[in-house]
């Protein structure tokens, strides 16, 4: 096969070609496609290995022959990036920058493969980022993944979220959330298990995770009591892929106290958007006991202050708004 290819690009080599005609072609092409672009690399991510090789030294090859193509190729996005291409802005932020961390793990289950391609963690989230290829096109059993986790060994207990895209019906790629409730080390490996629903295919990796630097803890400590609810609002992570907040709340009703989300606006008016988050809770002495976390897109430059907005689900608990003066 190799030596078929050699022959192959050796006749194409060979072929004369009128540059300048190649380059207005190429020009007037590209003018023409404009948004279908993405589109269009997009589904060349769910190519074969060996596919992807012939195409990537065609491309080379002829931007090598043709500025007008080297300019087109210098355009395309790097293939394997799961975070730009489909991350909310806080991901794109770090993937544009160079902050996350190259995986690079695939397991095959019954013929599927599945591959760890990212993982960004800095104490305001922990996303990863995946895809997966199928022998067959994806049914429901693929949409809701099954997932366990480890950290250095020992079971922990996530909650997670995320978003699957489909790029064809054999390729998916996907970007799961998890949110700790107690704070994570430094570096640690975290043991992830996904399965499709119906518990058919199973992948198993142990990824090592490494937290990266530059977020900024601010302390609030903000208290209110609203419905028979004692909310506490304990501190603010800000880092270059969001903000997450960390609140908890008291009640003798399970009901009041794992409903609760909290708006975050900026001085302008601007209502920061909401990512991931979420509550858990457990009963003892008499009262349930809830912890809760709200992940918003990255701080707009200059932000000098944000209010923020507790929201009870049921709308009969009314809480009040309180501002806090950043740092």
């Amino acid at each position: 096969m190799i030596q078929e290819i050699h022959s192959f690009k050796q006749e194409i080599d060979t072929i004369p070609v009128p540059q300048d005609k190649l380059d207005a072609i190429i020009s007037k092409t590209v003018q023409e496609a404009g948004a279908g672009k993405r589109t269009k690399i997009l589904r060349k991510i769910g190519y074969t290995a060996g596919a992807a090789a012939v195409a990537c030294g065609l491309l080379l090859g002829s931007a090598a022959l043709s500025p007008a193509m080297a300019s087109i190729v210098s355009q395309i996005p790097v293939i394997g990036s799961v975070f730009s291409q489909i991350g909310d802005s806080g991901l794109k932020n770090v993937s544009e920058h160079g902050l996350t961390s190259a995986v690079g793990m695939t397991k095959v289950s019954g013929g599927d493969s599945l591959t760890i391609n990212e993982v960004f963690y800095d104490g305001t989230r922990l996303s990863i980022g995946y895809s997966l290829e199928t022998e067959k096109p994806m049914g429901e059993e693929y949409i809701i993944m099954r997932n366990e986790f480890t950290v250095n060994g020992t079971p922990a207990n996530f909650s997670t979220g995320g978003n699957l895209t489909e790029v064809t019906p054999t390729y998916h790629t996907g970007i799961l959330e998890v949110d700790s409730p107690a704070a994570l080390p430094d570096r640690f490996e975290l043991g992830l298990t996904l399965s499709t629903e119906d518990r058919q295919k199973k992948w198993n990796f142990a990824i090592p995770v490494t937290k990266q630097s530059g977020t900024k803890l601010i302390a609030i400590g903000h208290k209110q009591k609203s419905g028979g609810v004692e909310l506490t609002v304990s501190d603010l992570v800000i880092g270059p892929a969001g903000m997450r907040l960390t609140y908890s709340a008291v009640s003798e009703d399970q009901d009041s106290v794992d409903y609760i989300t909290v708006g975050a606006t900026d001085e302008s008016g601007h209502r920061l958007d909401y990512n991931f988050g979420g509550t858990s809770s457990q009963f003892r002495d008499g009262k349930y006991y809830s912890t809760g976390t709200e992940l918003y897109d990255p701080l707009p430059a200059g932000t000098v202050t944000l209010t923020f907005t507790p929201h009870h689900a049921s709308g009969k608990i009314k809480f009040d708004s309180f501002t806090v003066t950043l740092p």
